[in-house]
C-alpha cells in the first residue's frame, strides 16, 4: 500500500500547490467584477464585440460597425474587425448572456445593464487570470509563496492592468497571453522538455491571436532558446518541433480568420504603415519612459521596484531578463517607429500595456531582500498606485481628453491638421501629434492629475463654472475657457450608477463581492504563510 500513500501524499502536494493560486483568482475577479465599468465599448472595443454578438447570433463573422470610419469593406463588400479574433471569441459568453437576458427580461430596465455586464464579463475573467499567471511566474522565479503573493497584489491593485481589466479592448488579452507565453517560455530557457515545449507554442499560438505585431518576439525568443542549450542539439530539436505542434492550431486560426474576413489568408485587414513609421525613437522611448503624459511609472508605480531590483534579478535569472530583452524590445520599438505611439485615445501607455506583468517579475529581487526602509518602500508603492488605479476606474479615459481638446483649442488654438499623418475626422484626428500632444506632453493636461480633478466634482454635481475654478490649466492661466459640453458629458464609470430602480440589489450584489473577494483574499494570504512554513 506504500503505492497508495505516495499517491496520496502526491495529491495533497498538488492540491496545496494550486489552493493558493485559486484563492488570489478569486479574489481578484471578484474585486474587478465589484468595480465593473458601466460603460459599453467604444472605439476600437466595438468592432471587437461586435464580432461577438454576430456569431451569438449566427450572423458570422461582419459587424455593423465600421471601424475605423474610413476602413474598406472586406469579404462579400461587408465590414469586419480589424484585430485578431481571440480578442472577439472571449467575449462570447457576454455576448451570450447579453442576448439571453435580453429575450428573457426585454424591455429598457435591464438593457444597459446586462450590456455592461456582458462586455466586460471577459475582461474581468482575465484580470484575476493575468494575477494567478504572475503568481507562478514569481513562484517559478524563487520568490517564497508570501513574496510571490504580495508581488500579485502589487500587479492586480497597484498597476495599469486594473484600468485594462474593465475595458473590452483586446489590451487585457494581449496581456494574459504575453504573460501566459513568458511563463511557459522562461521554464523552457531553463530546463527544456517536450511538454513546455508544446505548452510555449500554444501560448504563442493564442498570443498572436491577440495581435499579430507578437511575431516580432518570436525570433528572439527562439534564437535564445537555442543559445541556451545549443550544446543539447537533439532535446533542442525535439523541444521546437513540440512549440511548432503547439503553435500550429493558433497559426490555422489566424489564417482562417483573414480568409473569412478578406477572402485572402495573407489579408490581416491592417492598413499598410511604411509610410508613418518616421517617429524618432529616442524621442519615443522618452515618452514611454518619463514624458508626463504617458510614462509607465506614472500609471504603474510598481515598476520602480522592478527597476530597484534588476541587478539582484540579473545575477540570479540572466536568462529571463535575456527573455524580455528578445521579446519585449522588438514589439516596443516597432511601436516607437509610430507618431501614435502612446496608443492614443487610452489611460497612459497603451502599447506597453501588454509587458506591465513581465517587466514587474524583477521586483522579487528587491522584495526578496527587502528591510524596514525597502518594505515601507513598497507600501507606499502600493498605496500609490492603488490611489492612481483608483482614478484611472473613475472615469472612462474619453471624457477627460475630451475636455482637454476642448480647452486646448480655446486656450491654446486649433491646429493645422491638413498635413497630418492620419486623416482629419471632422475636427479631430486619431492618432495624429496635433491632437494627441496636449495629454501626452504637457503638463496642465496630465490625465491622472485631470481625473482628481473630475472626481471632485463629478460626483457632487457640481456645474462648469465651480468646476474650472481649480482646473489644472488654471495655475497657467486665468483665462476664462467654456468647456461645458465635453465636461457635461463626464459620469462616474461604476456599474452601480446604472441601478436605480435595482439601488438595494445593486448594494446587496457589490457587498456580496466585496465580502467574497476580501474572504479569498485572507484564505490566499493565510495559505500562502501555511505553504512557505512548510518548505
Amino acid at each position: 500500500m506504500s503505492w497508495l500513500a505516495a499517491l496520496h501524499g502526491r495529491a495533497l502536494r498538488a492540491v496545496s500547490g494550486w489552493r493558493p493560486g485559486a484563492y488570489l483568482f478569486i479574489a481578484v475577479t471578484c474585486l474587478y467584477f465589484a468595480s465593473m465599468s458601466r460603460e459599453v465599448p467604444w472605439g476600437d472595443a466595438r468592432p471587437i464585440f461586435d464580432v461577438a454578438e454576430s456569431m451569438v447570433n449566427l450572423q458570422g463573422v461582419s459587424i455593423p460597425t465600421r471601424w475605423p470610419s474610413d476602413a474598406p469593406p472586406g469579404r462579400g463588400g461587408r465590414f469586419y474587425a480589424a484585430q485578431p479574433w481571440i480578442p472577439s471569441l472571449v467575449h462570447l459568453p457576454g455576448a451570450a448572456f447579453r442576448g439571453g437576458l435580453w429575450h428573457l427580461h426585454p424591455g429598457p430596465e435591464l438593457a444597459h445593464l446586462s450590456a455592461a455586464f456582458g462586455c466586460h464579463l471577459a475582461g474581468t475573467l482575465l484580470g484575476g487570470l493575468v494575477a494567478w499567471l504572475f503568481f507562478r511566474l514569481c513562484l517559478r522565479h524563487g520568490a517564497s509563496p508570501p513574496l510571490a503573493g504580495f508581488a500579485a497584489i502589487l500587479l492586480a491593485t497597484g498597476s495599469i492592468v486594473w484600468v485594462y481589466s474593465r475595458s473590452p479592448f483586446s489590451e487585457i488579452t494581449q496581456i494574459a497571453c504575453f504573460t501566459g507565453f513568458f511563463l511557459e517560455l522562461s521554464q523552457l530557457l531553463e530546463r527544456p522538455d517536450r511538454r513546455t515545449g508544446l505548452a510555449t507554442g500554444v501560448w504563442a499560438g493564442l498570443l498572436i491571436n491577440t495581435k499579430y505585431i507578437y511575431l516580432l518576439s518570436f525570433p528572439g525568443a527562439l534564437l535564445l532558446f537555442a543559445l541556451v542549450h545549443r550544446k543539447a542539439l537533439r532535446s533542442l530539436a525535439e523541444v521546437v518541433v513540440s512549440a511548432a505542434l503547439g503553435f500550429l492550431p493558433g497559426l490555422l486560426m489566424a489564417l482562417l480568420y483573414n480568409y473569412l474576413r478578406f477572402g485572402s489568408v495573407t489579408n490581416t485587414g491592417y492598413p499598410k504603415v511604411g509610410n508613418v513609421m518616421v517617429e524618432n525613437v529616442l524621442v519615443s522611448v522618452w515618452g514611454f519612459l518619463f514624458s508626463p503624459g504617458k510614462s509607465i511609472f506614472l500609471y504603474a508605480p510598481p515598476l520602480v521596484l522592478a527597476v530597484l531590483g534588476l541587478p539582484r534579478f540579473w545575477r540570479s535569472h540572466r536568462s529571463s531578463v535575456l527573455a524580455m530583452i528578445a521579446t519585449i524590445v522588438p514589439v516596443v520599438l516597432f511601436y516607437c517607429c509610430f507618431p501614435s505611439w502612446p496608443g492614443d485615445w487610452a489611460w497612459g501607455p497603451r502599447y506597453a500595456v501588454f509587458a506591465v506583468p513581465v517587466l514587474l517579475l524583477p521586483a522579487i529581487g528587491f522584495l526578496s531582500a527587502a528591510r524596514r526602509p525597502g518594505r515601507s518602500l513598497a507600501a507606499a508603492v502600493l498605496a500609490l498606485g492603488l490611489c492612481v488605479q483608483l482614478l484611472g476606474n473613475a472615469f472612462y479615459w474619453d471624457h477627460f481628453i475630451r475636455i482637454g481638446l476642448d480647452v486646448r483649442t480655446r486656450w491654446l488654438g486649433q491646429p493645422n491638421r491638413s498635413a497630418s499623418l492620419t486623416a482629419d475626422k471632422g475636427g479631430f484626428c486619431e492618432g495624429c501629434f496635433e491632437d494627441t500632444y496636449p495629454t501626452v506632453w504637457l503638463g496642465p493636461f496630465q490625465p491622472i492629475l485631470g481625473h482628481l480633478w473630475l472626481l471632485r466634482h463629478v460626483p457632487f454635481h457640481h456645474d462648469w463654472k465651480r468646476a474650472s475654478e481649480d482646473a489644472p490649466w488654471r495655475r497657467h492661466t486665468q483665462l476664462a475657457i467654456e468647456a461645458k459640453a465635453t465636461y457635461d458629458r463626464a459620469r462616474v464609470d461604476h456599474w452601480l450608477y446604472d441601478t436605480k430602480k435595482y439601488r438595494t440589489p445593486g448594494w446587496i450584489v457589490l457587498l456580496l463581492l466585496l465580502g467574497a473577494g476580501t474572504g479569498a483574499g485572507i484564505l490566499f494570504v493565510r495559505r500562502t504563510r501555511e505553504t512557505d512554513r512548510l518548505s
